[in-house]
């Protein structure tokens, strides 16, 4: 199959699963926010996500989601340290949405059906285990390594999975791999920021944000408070921003 030809599947494939969702009584993003929604995401949960960036959303009155390993709970690396026990406890009773990565931070595009159903249930226990029964119900791919049979085996435990392509999901959305833009320190860009949010508005569309650290001195996958709270502030001047949980309900996907 050549690329065009290609192209042309996929894009009649997608009107396939549009159409059907519409007869199964899917709803399109649109159809529940004219103007869009937006979404912002923490990826491996760095302390700082939560003490810095969970911050300033609540500031602006709003909870995002935090994509969790529980294997990596106490742990330090290159993003600093990471989320401790108390740091999830507080920011699902704070309203934040407890999301899954995998329990290890496996790269999903490298492991097997069997591999990745066991992380699937080791971190489904050991985030339970901290917040006394909570079951994740929406996953980020780590690295934002996928595959086939990753994104089978995911969509089947998850209401959806975010990835790390970018772009604005539009209409009845693929969820067994949402598209986001990252907001990193070295390519950060306010202005692109801003009309990435105006063309979510104007498409109607569900705009996603991921980062991992947010501190004075980022790593190369973070941000400063500064440039986190530039993107959220505009974005709550012109669109509502919620969980991806709770996008993903009222859409009835």
């Amino acid at each position: 199959m050549g690329l065009a030809q290609s192209r042309s599947f996929h894009d009649f494939a997608r009107k396939v699963r549009r159409k059907l969702g519409q007869l199964l009584g899917q709803r399109q993003i649109g159809d529940i926010w004219a103007g869009g929604v937006v979404s912002f995401t923490f990826d491996d949960f760095p302390k700082t996500a939560f003490t810095q960036g969970g911050a300033i959303l609540e500031r602006h009155g709003v909870r995002g989601t935090y994509y969790t390993a529980s294997k990596l709970v106490g742990t330090e690396g290159a993003l600093g340290p990471l989320f401790d026990a108390e740091d999830l406890r507080a920011a699902h009773r704070n309203g934040h949405e407890i999301g899954c990565h995998t329990y290890s931070h496996l790269r999903c595009s490298e492991a097997d059906r069997p591999a990745l159903v066991s992380e699937v249930r080791a971190n489904a226990a050991g985030i339970s285990a901290i917040l006394e029964g909570h079951i994740p119900k929406n996953f980020a791919f780590p690295y934002g390594a996928t595959s086939p049979t990753a994104r089978h085996v995911m969509k089947r435990h998850y209401a959806s999975c975010r990835g790390i392509r970018p772009g604005i999901n539009r209409r009845i959305p693929d969820t067994a791999e949402l598209f986001a833009y990252s907001v990193y320190a070295g390519t950060f860009d306010e202005a692109r920021m801003r009309a990435l949010i105006d063309q979510n508005k104007s498409l109607g569309g569900w705009l996603i944000f991921y980062t991992h650290d947010v501190t004075a001195a980022p790593s190369p996958y973070g941000c400063t408070p500064e440039q986190w709270d530039a993107v959220v502030g505009y974005a709550a001047k012109t669109s509502p921003i919620l969980p991806v949980r709770d996008v993903m309900a009222a859409l009835n996907v």
